[in-house]
């Protein structure tokens, strides 16, 4: 059953390779595009083409609050393109990943449901899991500080549905019906940041699509965690890909891709780092792409192999180079630090 609330939500109690333009090394080790430039619009006889209208965008979230970097992405595609948030799609129910959102409730209903998330992450991933409990102890970077979607501009307009994820039967999870048939009959483009893996009938529904990040190269990295089998494999690079979701995991069109520079990146959190801030960029980019007409995606040639979270020796490997890299970087502010005190 779905209740009709303020500002028109509601709830629901059911439960071809294509790359970006010339870049350049930035000082964050960062490969930068020029890509999200914007062209001059006009026609080659000079004329002006007719303005295009708004694309509708409905943008799936995890949780009344989202990470930082997803704020700004959001907030340069509204700044960059032309488009309108119409649908906020929220998930209610809780999430072992969801941590700062559970933290922000005073009196969390999902008390129980959240434990037993964790329970069984536990469970099934022992040793990374008391590796992610060490994680969430330290310093939470700036990029991952959670926001309050109620601070976001471009979000105050648009039509707030709170449902939960409905697993699929076999694998995924999919929208509850009547939220399926609003968003994918309503919106030109939707945006997957929570609500995990997906399933049909929403993903063929939006005239382009539905869109989701996915922080490596299809061809050669698939699965998660982001960016970690490329830290520990001693990659130079690490791929982060704009996709449009299809049947396959990891397996959808390429809207847009770039590459990230990891090769002095000592620890997995700075890849992390160096990848989220190309994803800020590239959400802008890539719907820039879909408002071209002339824009087809690329369906990869290959895909990679499909990762998934590390066991036994992996965890091992991850320890110690997370360990000698934290060392190198003492060292190496400690070697700065002595010309410096010792003129003194």
């Amino acid at each position: 059953m779905c209740q009709v609330t303020k500002n028109s939500a509601f709830r629901c109690g059911t439960t071809g390779h294509i790359r970006m333009p010339p870049k350049d090394i930035t000082s964050e080790g960062c490969i930068a595009s020029n890509a999200s430039s914007k062209s001059t619009g006009k026609h080659r006889d000079g004329s002006e083409p007719p303005p295009q209208e708004p694309l509708s965008i409905g943008i799936l979230l995890s949780g009344e609050t989202i990470p930082t970097w997803q704020k700004r992405a959001i907030e340069t595609m509204l700044a960059r393109t032309n488009v309108e948030i119409t649908h906020l799609v929220i998930r209610t129910d809780t999430s072992a990943d969801n941590l700062g959102d559970f933290l922000l409730q005073s009196f969390p209903e999902n008390l129980i449901t959240y434990i037993q998330c964790c329970y069984d992450r536990l469970q099934a991933h022992v040793l990374w899991s008391l590796l992610g409990v060490v994680r969430q102890l330290a310093p939470t970077p700036d990029y991952m500080k959670p926001t309050r979607i109620g601070s976001i501009p471009g979000f105050e307009d648009a039509k707030q549905i709170h449902c939960p994820a409905v697993p699929t039967s076999g694998f995924g999870n999919h929208l509850p019906d009547q939220v399926t048939e609003d968003v994918g009959a309503n919106a030109d483009v939707v945006i997957r940041f929570g609500f995990g893996i997906l399933t049909d009938p929403l993903l063929s529904m939006p005239t382009h699509g539905v869109l989701s990040f996915h922080r490596g190269n299809l061809r050669s990295y698939r699965g998660q965690p982001g960016g970690l089998w490329e830290f520990l494999n001693d990659e130079p690079t690490a791929g982060v890909t704009l996709q449009r979701i299809g049947e396959s995991p990891d397996g959808g069109e390429i809207i847009a891709e770039e590459d990230v520079d990891i090769s002095s990146a000592r620890t997995w959190r700075e890849v992390e780092r160096r990848q989220i801030a190309v994803c800020e960029e590239l959400l802008a980019a890539g719907v820039e792409r879909l408002q071209d007409p002339t824009f087809e995606p690329a369906t990869p040639d290959s895909l990679g192999d499909l990762y998934t979270i590390p066991r036994g020796r992996d965890v091992g490997r991850y320890l110690t180079k997370t360990t000698l890299g934290n060392l190198r970087a003492i060292i190496s502010e400690s070697d700065q630090i002595r010309p410096s005190g010792l003129q003194e």
